[in-house]
C-alpha cells in the first residue's frame, strides 16, 4: 500500500487523528486497488506455500531463504535439540546472564568466515544497524548514505546529520568527503553489498579506497550477499578479495541462514565498544536457543554449498533473460533479487493480485521503499525454485499484465473498480501522449477503455473535468521530482545541481505526457489545477533554491540564472521540433553535451 499520507512523526495534528486518517486511507485503498500485504499463512514461508483462505499450494517468490536452509533437515533437527537442552528462550539480555555458549560459538564462526577480529550478535538485521550506528555516531557527526540502503539505516541516524549520495557513485562520495572532512566531525559511509530492491552490487572496493583516503569509516551491510556470493559464501567481500579489510560488516541470519538474528563483524576495538553502547544488543534479550542452533548449523552448511550458490545465480540469470525476452523491464540485478518494473504502483498491486489467482505469490514495492517513478514486483529466487517455476511465473505475468486481461480469462468476471480506474488512467495517458490535453474527451476515453460513460461516472461522479484535474495533479512530474531531491539529502555542490536540472530535462524530453503537462501549464488560460501545482511547486522548492544559492558570490543573480536556465530547458523541450537554436539542432544533442554546458554555467558563480 502507498505510504504517502502523513505519518505521526510528520504530522502537526494529534496522534489519534493521524491514526484515524491512516485507517480511512488504508480502507479506501484496499477497496479501490487491492490488498496484498499482511497476508496470513499457515505454512512455511518458502518456494511453495499456502495463504489462509486458499486451498492450493502457491509458488512463492517472497522469501529471502536463498539456500532453503530453513527447511533443511539438519538445521531443523539442531533447533529442536537446542529446545530440549536449553528451553525455548534464555529470557535475559546477553550482558546480564543471557550470553550462551551457542551465541559465542556463532560469533566466533562468523568471524572465521568473514576473516574479521570479532563479531557481535543482535536480535535482527534491523536492530543491528540501529544498534551499531546509534552507538558509534554522535549528533554532530555526518553519515553519508547510498540512497538505496536499507530502511533500518535511515531509522538509525535520525539523531545526526545525514547526507544522501547518488547510488553507486564513487565520485560523488569523494567530493562530499573532501568538502566535510575539515569540519572536525567523524565521517561515516554506509552502503550495501547487495541492494535489497534492485538486486545490484555495491562498489565496495572503490568506496573503501575513498573512505580510507579521507579518514572516514566504511560500514557495509551485506545481508543479501553473505551465503549467496563467494566460494565459501562469505559474500561480496569475498568476491572482491576484501575479507577482513572493511572496518565493519553487518548482516542478518534471516536470509541465507534460514533463521533470525543479525550481526556486526569487524575490528575488535569497534566491536567491543558497540557491545557495551548498542542498546538494541546490551539491553535486549538474547536470541532463543533454537535460532542460535539453527544458525550455527547453517553456518557450517553455507560453506559447503558452492554448487547450490552457482545454481541459484544461474537461475537468476535465466529469470532475467526470460523476463527481458518477454518484454518486461527489470532492474540492474546481478543477484537472486530482481525488480520487475511496472507502469505504476497501482499496476504492481493489480498484477500481484491477479497472479494470486494463478497461484503465484509475489509482492509489489513502491514509494518510499523505492523512489517514485520506478515501482515494481520484487522477485526473490531461492535454490528451491525450479526453472519450471520461473517459466510459469513469466507466462502468467505476460497474461496478467495485458490491458485486456479479463477478456483473456476463461472464467470472465466483472472488472473491479480498481481495474476500471487503471484502464481509464492508461488510455488517458495514451491519448495525451498522442494528441495532448486539447484533444482529450470522455467519449474517446470510454471508447478506448471499452466502458460505457455511465461506468465512468459511477467511478468519477464529480464529472470528467474533475477527473482531468485529478489526473493532472497525480501525474505532475515536477512535484515528484523535487521529492526525489529532498533538501536534507543534498550536498549543495554544482555537480548535484546539474544532476537535478539534467533529471528535469531528461524526464520532460523523453515523455510526451510530461511535455503535454508542461504545455498545459504555460498556455494563456491554464486550468486551475495547473495554477495550483505551479504555486505549490514554487513553495516546495523555495528552500531548495535558497540552499543552492546561499554561498554564491551573488545569491540573487544566481537565482535569476537558475530561473533562466530552467525556463530555457522548458522552452527547448517544447520547441526543439520547430527550429534550431543558435544553429544547434537540439534533437541531436546528447545529454552529456547539455550536462557539460550546464556545469560550465553553474560553476562560474561559485
Amino acid at each position: 500500500m502507498k505510504q504517502e499520507t502523513d505519518s505521526i512523526s510528520q504530522s502537526k495534528v494529534s496522534t489519534g487523528e493521524v491514526a484515524k486518517m491512516f485507517s480511512k486511507h488504508k480502507e479506501d485503498y484496499h477497496n479501490s486497488v487491492g490488498y496484498v500485504y499482511w497476508k496470513e499463512t499457515d505454512a512455511s514461508v518458502s518456494s511453495k506455500m499456502t495463504l489462509k483462505g486458499t486451498q492450493s499450494h502457491m509458488i512463492s517468490f517472497v522469501s529471502n531463504d536463498y539456500l532453503g536452509l530453513s527447511q533443511h533437515s539438519l538445521v531443523r533437527s539442531d533447533a529442536i535439540r537446542a529446545i530440549n537442552q536449553f528451553g525455548t528462550g534464555f529470557c535475559a539480555a546477553p550482558s546480564i546472564g543471557g550470553y550462551s555458549s551457542l551465541q559465542k560459538r556463532l560469533e566466533d564462526g562468523l568471524s572465521s568466515l568473514l576473516k574479521t577480529e570479532d563479531t557481535l550478535i543482535f536480535n535482527s538485521g534491523f536492530s543491528t544497524n540501529i544498534g551499531v550506528l546509534s552507538a558509534l555516531v554522535r549528533s554532530e557527526d555526518i553519515v553519508f548514505l547510498d540512497k538505496a540502503v536499507h530502511r533500518s539505516v535511515f531509522d538509525a541516524i535520525k539523531h545526526c546529520t545525514c547526507k544522501m549520495l547518488p547510488h553507486n557513485d564513487p565520485s560523488s562520495l569523494d567530493l562530499a568527503l573532501q568538502r566535510y572532512k575539515e569540519d572536525g566531525r567523524n565521517l561515516f559511509v554506509v552502503i550495501d553489498g547487495v541492494y535489497s530492491q534492485d538486486g545490484d552490487r555495491g562498489l565496495i572496493k572503490e568506496y573503501l579506497e575513498i573512505t580510507e583516503k579521507h579518514d572516514a569509516l566504511l560500514i557495509v551491510d551485506d545481508a543479501h550477499g553473505i551465503g549467496v556470493l563467494g566460494e565459501t559464501g562469505a559474500g561480496l567481500l569475498e568476491v572482491d578479495g576484501l575479507l577482513g579489510k572493511v572496518p565493519l560488516v553487518t548482516g542478518t541470519l534471516s536470509k541465507s541462514f534460514g533463521s533470525i538474528g543479525g550481526y556486526v563483524s569487524g575490528r575488535k576495538e569497534l566491536i567491543d565498544y558497540i557491545r557495551y553502547y548498542a542498546g538494541s544488543c546490551c539491553f535486549s534479550v538474547s536470541l532463543p536457543p533454537p535460532c542460535l542452533a539453527a544458525s550455527l548449523r547453517s553456518l557450517e552448511l553455507i560453506q559447503k554449498c558452492l554448487s547450490e550458490r552457482q545454481q541459484l545465480l544461474s537461475k537468476a540469470e535465466y529469470a532475467r533473460e526470460k523476463l527481458r525476452d518477454a518484454g518486461f523491464a527489470i532492474t540492474n540485478s546481478s543477484s537472486p533479487i530482481i525488480g520487475i518494473l511496472t507502469p505504476s504502483y497501482d499496476d504492481a498491486v493489480l498484477w500481484a493480485e491477479r497472479l494470486l489467482k494463478h497461484n503465484i505469490y509475489i509482492v509489489p514495492i513502491g514509494y518510499p521503499i523505492v523512489p517514485k517513478g520506478i515501482p515494481r514486483l520484487r522477485l526473490v529466487l531461492s535454490s528451491l525454485h525450479s526453472y519450471r517455476d520461473i517459466d510459469f511465473l513469466v507466462s502468467k505475468l505476460k497474461l496478467v499484465s495485458k490491458d485486456n486481461y479479463k477478456e483473456n480469462m476463461s472464467n470472465k468476471k466483472r472488472r473491479s473498480s480498481a481495474e476500471i480506474a487503471q484502464m481509464i488512467d492508461k488510455v488517458t495517458e495514451d491519448i495525451v501522449r498522442e494528441k495532448g490535453f486539447g484533444r482529450l474527451s470522455i467519449q474517446e476515453v470510454c471508447e478506448r477503455a471499452k466502458i460505457e460513460p455511465s461506468v465512468f461516472y459511477r467511478r468519477y461522479p464529480e464529472g470528467f473535468a474533475f477527473y482531468v484535474e485529478a489526473f493532472i495533479r497525480n501525474h505532475d512530474f515536477w512535484l515528484t521530482h523535487y521529492e526525489d531531491f529532498r533538501l536534507e539529502e543534498m550536498l549543495g555542490t554544482p555537480e548535484e545541481l546539474v544532476q537535478l536540472l539534467m533529471s528535469v530535462w531528461e524526464r520532460v524530453a523523453t515523455d510526451k505526457l510530461f511535455e503535454s503537462l508542461l504545455r498545459l501549464e504555460l498556455q494563456d488560460s491554464p486550468l486551475e489545477a495547473s495554477v495550483e501545482i505551479a504555486r505549490e511547486r514554487e513553495d516546495k522548492t523555495r528552500d531548495l533554491v535558497e540552499f543552492f544559492t546561499q554561498n554564491a558570490l551573488s545569491p540573487e543573480i544566481l537565482k535569476i540564472q537558475l530561473a533562466i536556465i530552467t525556463a530555457g530547458l522548458q522552452y527547448l523541450v517544447l520547441h526543439r521540433d520547430v527550429s534550431t537554436f543558435c544553429g544547434i539542432d537540439f534533437r541531436n544533442v546528447s545529454s552529456d553535451s547539455i550536462k557539460e554546458a550546464l556545469m560550465l554555467l553553474l560553476k562560474t558563480d561559485k
